[in-house]
């Protein structure tokens, strides 16, 4: 799970992984969970919960250096997400391939315990 968070210098979401078929997630012995879904689907796992990284919109002067690693694990399993950044740092909308259109979505998914 370390190798999932990246530092950045202002905590924010990180790790996630995109167009996932199943995944695994096992403690040291070996037990844990197996998510599969009914098509692919986007999941991270951190050793941090979202409030953790994002301290909402009245933002206080924090670094990656300032959390501490909690014991839990955050899953995070989503449909599809989309970044906020466009193609520049000035203000340009991604490219319309990455965006995800405002309309309901829905799937999904199994949690199967692996022993």
């Amino acid at each position: 799970m370390e190798q999932q968070y990246f530092p950045y210098v202002m905590p924010q979401e990180t790790g996630n992984k995109t167009d996932v078929r199943w995944a695994e997630i096992k403690n040291k012995r070996g037990r844990g969970l197996l998510v599969t879904a009914d098509s692919t689907f986007s999941i991270s796992a951190l050793h941090y919960f979202d409030s953790d990284l994002d301290d909402g919109p009245k933002r206080q002067q924090r670094h990656a250096a300032d959390l501490v690693k909690r014991k839990q694990t955050q899953l995070n399993i989503d449909l599809r997400q989309m970044g906020v950044g466009g193609i520049n740092s000035w203000g340009a909308w991604p490219l319309f391939e990455y965006t995800l259109p405002y309309q309901d979505y829905s799937f999904s998914f199994v949690i199967k315990p692996i022993e």
